[in-house]
């Protein structure tokens, strides 16, 4: 995205109370972005088909911005949001999907760039995998985000890097402790 066009979302964001049209501005300007994320998150999950694209991106729009007052101050900021909400819309759509049919694999998740979104999942793992996240914000808020944004978003090293304001050898630092976190925290649910 334009720096300019930055600029505007960030203009934007600012003004949504204040003008009615602002977030339909807002959304157009943004929607590719928002829609390549959910496009992302989507790809990686089994059963995903009843869980659209596009839908996922109204469902986030809406729990976002359902509420007057919502403060987003930037693009950077509007994505990490836009991803939580995805994140807990997949979550609670495979805690929907699990109640009706049970079942998973062994666990196994890598955050390197090259497999993120490789292997499918199920709801079952989608579940671990969150409940691994939360389990991991208890002693490490920052890495937990940091898997978040990986897993959940697709965001690369220096997506991640730009957003946390550190450097591209930080952040892979941090990816290598998450996945030694992860793999011994989801070894022991699939034992």
């Amino acid at each position: 995205m334009k720096e300019a066009d930055q600029h505007q979302v960030t203009q934007l964001l600012a003004h949504l109370g204040d003008s009615p049209d602002a977030l339909d501005r807002l959304a157009r300007l943004v929607y590719d972005d928002i829609h390549r994320l959910a496009r992302h998150q989507r790809q990686g999950f089994k059963g995903g088909e009843t869980l659209r694209t596009t839908a996922l991106v109204h469902e986030a729009f809406l729990k976002v911005f359902r509420h007057e007052g919502t403060e987003i101050n930037d693009r950077s900021h509007l994505m990490r949001v836009m991803a939580m909400a995805m994140r807990q819309i997949i979550v609670d759509h495979a805690r929907r999907h699990l109640a009706e049919k049970r079942g998973g694999d062994a666990i196994h998740v890598e955050l390197d760039e090259q497999s993120v979104g490789d292997e499918r999942m199920d709801a079952e793992r989608i579940l671990d995998v969150e409940n691994a996240i939360i389990r991991l914000g208890e002693t490490d808020d920052a890495l937990a985000e940091l898997v978040a944004a990986r897993f959940y978003g697709g965001l690369t090293t220096d997506d991640i890097a730009s957003m946390q304001g550190v450097s591209r050898r930080t952040v892979q630092r941090q990816l290598k402790r998450a996945n030694a976190w992860l793999r011994f925290e989801l070894q022991g649910k699939s034992a």
